[in-house]
């Protein structure tokens, strides 16, 4: 179902805000609340995902004031367009929109078309468009996803630092934190919450936070990708990564899902390049971000 733009455009309950959704296991954003309506009306999001504004609550989109009546015309719409084209086609459809969909999420951010989104992009200056196209054939194929992997095994416990010594004072107090055997909250004060990826884990790491890091840092991959471009004129296509972020707020660990970049001069250079990005160190369950890069058109 296409969206009504114009009912999208005129709408002032969709000024200004930033939410983060989660699907399938994990939290996608931020992204603006016009972008996110308009997913609603393509069925990449329904009522019933959830959303958040930032401040660890997360609420069924449905049931937000200002997508509550989008909500329903979504759901209405669809339902009729299921009933004329078949489950199966609508399926193949929204297969084929998915990056559509979050390409135009990005042009969104880029141009302005939500001022909310803008202006918190001019304040701090850390809000990344969640795709970017560098030039030369080298873009990113997929946003930021922020989970936790069973590549990433975690150990039995961290060590944190809790406090900083006085002046002359004895070494800083640590605490341990231990990865819950169970599901359960978040055991820290990150923003984010528990997280999923493949089961619940408690977590103390900011998936807003990592998000933000992300969207800022990521156009130093490009380079990399650019300079492997060259080396292998013949490749087109994209090239998914995974890392994982310590307690310490490194990268820990990187993994290159294509067979012919896991070792070589491409993985050299990521991990060159990702040695730099700091994020806030967290004890805990250690979180991975996955993202794609896509060489060539």
């Amino acid at each position: 179902m296409a969206p009504d733009e114009t009912l999208l455009h005129d709408d002032p309950a969709l000024e200004g805000g930033e939410w983060l959704f989660r699907r399938d296991g994990q939290v996608f954003g931020p992204i603006d609340s016009r972008a996110l309506a308009a997913m609603l009306y393509r069925g990449d999001v329904d009522g019933k995902t959830p959303v958040s504004s930032g401040d660890g609550a997360w609420s069924a989109l449905g049931q937000v004031p200002a997508f509550l009546v989008h909500a329903k015309k979504a759901a209405a719409g669809l339902r009729v367009e299921r009933e004329v084209t078949g489950s199966r086609q609508l399926r193949a459809r929204r297969n084929r929109l998915r990056l559509i969909a979050f390409a135009v999420a990005a042009l969104v951010l880029v141009v302005g078309a939500a001022g909310g989104a803008l202006w918190v992009a001019r304040r701090n200056g850390a809000t990344s468009p969640l795709l970017e196209d560098f030039g030369a054939g080298i873009r990113i194929a997929s946003a930021a996803r922020i989970g936790v992997s069973s590549r990433a095994s975690a150990e039995d416990e961290f060590e944190v630092p809790v406090d900083a010594p006085e002046s002359g004072g004895a070494p800083p107090h640590r605490k341990r934190a231990r990865p819950a055997p169970a599901p359960g909250p978040a055991a820290g004060g990150g923003a984010g919450g528990s997280v999923e990826g493949g089961e619940l884990v408690a977590a103390s790491f900011d998936p807003r936070k990592i998000q933000q890091v992300v969207g800022r840092e990521q156009r130093n991959l490009a380079p990399c990708f650019r300079a492997e471009a060259q080396r292998s004129p013949e490749f087109r296509g994209d090239v998914p990564i995974e890392f994982v972020i310590g307690n310490d707020g490194k990268v820990a660990q990187l993994w290159i899902d294509e067979p012919r970049f896991k070792e070589g001069p491409l993985r050299e250079c990521l991990l060159k390049a990702l040695g730099a990005w700091r994020f806030d160190a967290f004890p805990g369950q250690r979180p991975t971000v996955s993202l794609a890069f896509g060489i060539g058109r």
